[in-house]
């Protein structure tokens, strides 16, 4: 005869019956008197769009996690890659010991990582897609690439030189001043080889010694930087270095700034990939290719 064990807990004005068998299930009788069940939450009404936020695109819908806050937030993340990271939360399992099969935790709740700042110098955000920091590549990477830009087009301007031709010419210049000084001695040769110059005019190092120099100058300053944990300091530092004209000392002025700034970096990213996609295709530099268009 198959016998079963079944749980029962009193409660004032009610009972509890669990009965742990698998073939019978589990059956709960509850009597509540004078209490009322609990309403269902209410429904969160739609979020009406903001008709007087700029977006990246006419009649988008920008995500609920680009709120706005962000000077030149626009709405852009098709991927959903600034999306917060959300964690289920589970209830413990059962741990009856006089139970033929413990029930596993449910879920009872969801909770978000929020995105702080550790005092580590190489890595201080606690989560690497978080918004903050991706603003932060996003500024930096911009900034690099406004200088890159700049710099592609002065070049190709004094020289004639394309960007991503200036290393092979400078190789092809020392080898033939190397040809041509074949009787000199060989610490002519060797400072020929190792030497570097910018714009045709020489520099007192060599090229090792200058790589080392932007080396140990950019990882003083990146090092600097990632110690910092203040988000706004680590995105405009300001003070006599950054700003020596006090431009940023209006708040209003600041943020016009800020928002200039974001746009041109962006648009300085789109201009040197198209400088990059030029280049593979055509081998010539900005210039020389719009020369081409008066021919």
């Amino acid at each position: 005869m198959a016998t079963t064990t079944a749980a029962v807990t009193s409660h004032f004005f009610g009972a509890q019956l669990q009965n742990p068998s698998p073939s019978f299930g589990k059956f709960q009788a509850l009597f509540s008197f004078g209490k009322k069940s609990p309403l269902p939450p209410p429904k969160k009404a739609p979020k009406k769009p903001d008709t007087d936020r700029l977006v990246w695109f006419p009649g988008a819908q920008p995500p609920e996690w680009l709120d706005g806050s962000y000077v030149g937030d626009r709405g852009f993340d098709p991927l959903g890659l600034g999306k917060p990271v959300e964690y289920l939360q589970y209830d413990y399992d059962g741990l009856d010991q006089n139970l033929a099969k413990n029930l596993a935790g449910d879920v009872i709740g969801t909770r978000i990582e929020a995105s702080d700042l550790n005092p580590t110098p190489l890595q201080p955000y606690t989560e690497v897609f978080g918004l903050q920091r991706f603003r932060e590549c996003e500024l930096i990477h911009g900034r690099w690439a406004m200088l890159g830009a700049l710099g592609a087009l002065a070049v190709e301007g004094l020289t004639g030189v394309a960007w991503q031709d200036a290393g092979k010419v400078t190789l092809i210049q020392r080898c033939n001043c190397i040809c041509e000084l074949h009787y000199a001695s060989n610490v002519a040769k060797v400072e020929l080889v190792e030497g570097s110059s910018y714009l045709g005019l020489p520099l007192p190092f060599s090229i090792s010694t200058l790589i080392w120099i932007e080396v140990l100058v950019l990882g003083y300053i990146e090092f600097q930087r990632n110690a910092e944990l203040d988000p706004e300091m680590r995105l405009y530092p300001g003070g006599k270095f950054f700003d020596p004209l006090g431009l940023a000392a209006d708040p209003e002025e600041k943020e016009r700034l800020q928002l200039a700034e974001i746009k041109h970096a962006r648009l300085a990213m789109v201009v040197f990939l198209i400088f990059g996609i030029q280049a593979a295709v055509t081998g010539k530099g900005p210039i020389a290719f719009i020369a081409t268009f008066n021919k």
